[in-house]
């Protein structure tokens, strides 16, 4: 946190002043207004955090700021936005080229697709200080690797030459930054910059955010919905609601003394209970048991004659999951968790017995693996990429029954209707796209697509990463309740530890494609084994993580 404490009055000029703000869209003949007369201040070298759920206006305010909305589709009915004592609002686009990027800078939630891929990280930070200030040759190729030494980015002589897709969640956000700091900009507005990052990176990120606005004196605007990123790094909290701004006030204020129903609801909202009583003992049938498993992907030969080399992305994993309970799956990126996931759905080749249900799947054809997978279903973190936009909710829920069960055209709309109802879904919804939905509802149609073939398997890989952590809380009721309901399985991937504790029986925890530690949930929690399990639940711990409840 930045040392900027005392009150605003007797601050300097604020850097930034938004007074009486508000945007509007036209869709069609609809018009909807997205922010609603907010007001707000930022000073400089402090960090304000803007919070609030998807669609409260959080996003839309920022992209307000650098005037980065679909004009004129998007209009600003009342309000001024100034910097540095100067307006923004209706300047000319020379004037505000000049502005962005130099003066302020924005990171973006997801950087693999706002980072070009087919550019090479130094050409993508080089193009930002090519723009602004003109460098070229030595003196340009200097500038980048001085800025990726100075977000750490590790061996930074080989990633200057790789792209986007070849590096880490972490690299990449470390790429964002060092193209958002380039021109030591006065104000960065970080939209989202640790949502999708382990706990471990996501402390590396708050902490290298925070050395870089100690050296360069930058004010930070920080969007998030994940308030213990905000208790770890704001001097100051915006929450927005419905497109209001519903309450502001000193972080630690705001964390003891919330005064608005909603602020009050949104720090209530934190996933906590126990994972669901099955009655299960020791001698409870065993529905999934993998034996050495180990997932290889060979790398490209340096010469023709040479041998192939591998890279072992899963070794040796021997894991148990016994009928109507949750196994949880922890570690950082490039752990191995989502490749041990896919071996066991026989969608990545492994060597080692997958045995499910009486049968050992590494010893099918496909023709009989795929009878077998209406019994392994699977839920992916980002719905919206996993659901096709081109089909109707009912057509993507009901497409599983199309393939495995023989069903008249009216059999197959009732399914969906029971089905829409049991993820607390309207059934009249089923006659729309993934597109008009939040991220929320996309994931329980992706969850009810999944169930509607009544497997004994689900795995859930990241499901509640992308959400708000109200809609996580809501989304890990239902999925308890159709646990205790259907006596169904799950693999729960994640690295949220805090949800991985309110809903796993058993935990394992992976760390290069080795499992180095299982065992009962609250064991591992308690009594951590292992140096490397220990370490994850310190970062969890520096960002907010309630270990005992």
């Amino acid at each position: 946190m930045s040392d900027v404490n005392n009150p605003n009055q007797n601050k300097p000029s604020p850097l930034l002043r938004v007074t009486n703000l508000s945007t509007r869209f036209l869709q069609g003949d609809k018009v909807v207004d997205a922010v609603k007369n907010i007001s707000f201040e930022i000073y400089p070298g402090e960090t304000v955090a803007l919070v609030g759920e998807s669609g409260s206006g959080k996003s839309v305010t920022a992209h307000s700021i650098l005037q980065l909305l679909p004009y004129p589709l998007a209009s600003h009915p009342s309000g001024e936005i100034t910097f540095a004592e100067k307006p923004l609002l209706g300047i000319k686009p020379k004037t505000l080229r000049a502005i962005r990027g130099n003066k302020i800078s924005m990171i973006f939630q997801e950087p693999l697709t706002a980072l070009n891929p087919l550019h090479t990280v130094g050409r993508q930070i080089g193009e930002v200080l090519s723009l602004h200030q003109g460098l070229r040759g030595k003196p340009l190729q200097q500038r980048i690797m001085t800025l990726l030494q100075q977000v750490d980015m590790p061996d930074p002589e080989q990633k200057i030459k790789a792209y986007p897709h070849q590096l880490s969640g972490g690299q990449r956000q470390r790429v964002m930054i060092a193209m958002a700091i380039a021109n030591e900009p006065e104000l960065l507005i970080a939209d989202e910059p640790t949502t999708a990052l382990d706990v471990t990176v996501q402390g590396q990120i708050l902490a290298l955010l925070n050395e870089i606005q100690q050296r360069m004196g930058m004010a930070i605007l920080l969007i998030t919905h994940d308030l213990s990123v905000v208790k770890q790094i704001a001097d100051r909290v915006l929450v927005m609601q419905h497109g209001e701004l519903v309450e502001q006030a000193e972080t630690r204020t705001l964390f003891t003394q919330p005064q608005h129903p909603y602020t009050q609801s949104l720090l209530a909202a934190e996933p906590s209970g126990k994972p669901v009583s099955n009655g299960n003992t020791p001698s409870a049938d065993v529905l999934l048991q993998t034996e050495h498993l180990r997932v290889q992907f060979p790398l490209a030969k340096k010469w023709f004659f040479q041998k192939h080399e591998y890279f072992t992305a899963v070794n040796d994993a021997s894991i148990r999951l016994n009928a109507g309970e949750t196994l949880g799956i922890v570690g950082e990126s490039g752990s191995g968790k989502s490749t041990l996931a896919m071996a066991i759905l026989r969608l990545t080749q492994s060597t080692g017995a997958i045995h499910f249900h009486q049968q050992r799947l590494d010893l099918l054809d496909p023709q009989k693996m795929r009878a077998e997978r209406k019994d392994l279903q699977v839920v992916f973190q980002d719905p919206f990429g996993s659901l096709s936009p081109r089909m109707c909710v009912a057509d993507i829920i009901s497409e599983g029954l199309l393939v495995h069960q023989k069903l008249t055209p009216q059999q197959r709309e009732q399914r969906v209707i029971d089905t829409l109802k049991e993820v607390e879904l309207d059934p009249e919804v089923r006659h729309r796209y993934p597109h008009e939905f939040s991220g929320g509802q996309r994931q329980r149609i992706a969850i009810a697509r999944a169930i509607i073939l009544e497997p004994k398997l689900i795995i859930l890989d990241e499901p509640t990463s992308a959400l708000d952590r109200s809609v996580q809380v809501q989304v890990l009721d239902l999925l308890k309740r159709l646990q205790r309901k259907h006596q169904l399985s799950y693999i729960f991937i994640s690295h949220d530890l805090q949800v991985v504790r309110s809903i796993s029986h058993n935990t394992l925890v992976m760390k290069q494609g080795e499992i180095v530690e299982q065992g009962p949930t609250e064991q591992i929690f308690q009594q951590p084994q292992h140096p490397y399990t220990q370490q994850l639940l310190a970062a969890a711990l520096t960002t907010g993580f309630k270990m005992n409840r």
